[in-house]
């Protein structure tokens, strides 16, 4: 069942690659949220992310830089680096107390990809394929010694203030997402799909809302980015390295809400609830392009 099920997800894709590709090569828009971001020259993106539940606290800096060689195809490449922290609690006389936490950090996985867009006014189309070098430590849990590869699709399309978006893929690891700097990096092919949308509330002001699942296609190893010395009873919580066929199955959901008073920045803040690792997670995202200032002016 599990290979029936990727065979056709693979085939829906690919044909919703070449039918809306072929859409907006031919029906550009110059409404659609590609034109900001998609003009030819340099992209420069860093971003702070943070995780934060009662298990674990998961900081990430992302840089990333690439080309944008036309507004359907562009290239980038970047490296992360996280910051885990599990609080140590001790509960005397029904006091809590805080004693020293553990803390791991390291750089994470380098990575190199190319993304195609289908600018058109009935549907908006981004696809990514990402590589991963093995650059971080397998011992802290940053790295599974393998490349990894991620195949993502985004279709949207916008209703007045209304953006609902579905997101769809596969790879061999579960990648970290918005709201989710997780506490794990994993080994094994998974497939990951998250449904949403977002509604602009005033001008530079929005709220969203989506919900996420993993599906793993096969056997899975998980390495755990807090050492195996989380409170709870998750895999990452009580093992470094965990092996099992089940290991990165998960549902959850997200909500958010965002402020972008300019191209170049752009903060959310949200909460995510993980159903099957039984987790709530104050997140949030800040994210700068300047990138943006170093692009040359459009003539009119």
């Amino acid at each position: 069942m599990k290979v029936f099920s990727f065979k056709y997800l693979v085939i829906a894709l690919l044909a919703a690659n070449v039918s809306v590709l072929a859409q907006g090569q031919t029906q550009p828009s110059p409404n659609n949220r590609e034109q900001v971001d998609s003009e030819k020259g340099i992209t420069w993106f860093e971003s702070i992310q943070g995780t934060i539940n009662s298990d674990s606290r998961i900081y990430k800096i992302d840089s990333t830089v690439g080309w944008d060689f036309n507004k359907h195809f562009g290239v980038f490449a970047g490296v992360p680096v996280y910051f885990a922290n599990v609080p140590r609690n001790t509960t005397t006389n029904g006091t809590t107390t805080t004693n020293a936490s553990n803390t791991n950090n390291g750089i994470g996985n380098a990575y190199l990809g190319f993304a195609l867009r289908a600018p058109s006014p009935k549907l908006y189309y981004a696809t990514e394929v990402t590589a991963y070098a093995p650059t971080g430590s397998v011992a802290k849990g940053f790295s599974t010694g393998r490349v990894g590869v991620d195949w993502n699709n985004r279709f949207e399309h916008t209703f007045h203030r209304l953006t609902p978006f579905f997101e769809g893929g596969l790879s061999n690891t579960v990648p970290d997402s918005v709201f989710l700097a997780r506490p794990f990096t994993s080994l094994g092919p998974i497939s990951h799909l998250e449904e949403g949308a977002e509604y602009q509330l005033v001008k530079h002001f929005y709220a969203g809302g989506s919900g996420y699942q993993i599906v793993p296609l096969g056997g899975q190893k998980v390495f755990s980015r807090i050492k195996g010395e989380g409170e709870g009873k998750n895999p990452f919580d009580t093992s470094t390295v965990s092996t099992g066929n089940d290991l990165t199955r998960e549902n959850g959901y997200s909500t958010w809400v965002g402020l972008e008073p300019s191209s170049i920045v752009r903060f959310e803040v949200g909460y995510t609830r993980s159903m099957t690792f039984d987790l709530s997670s104050f997140a949030f995202n800040l994210r700068v392009n300047p990138g943006r200032l170093l692009r040359p002016k459009r003539s009119n």
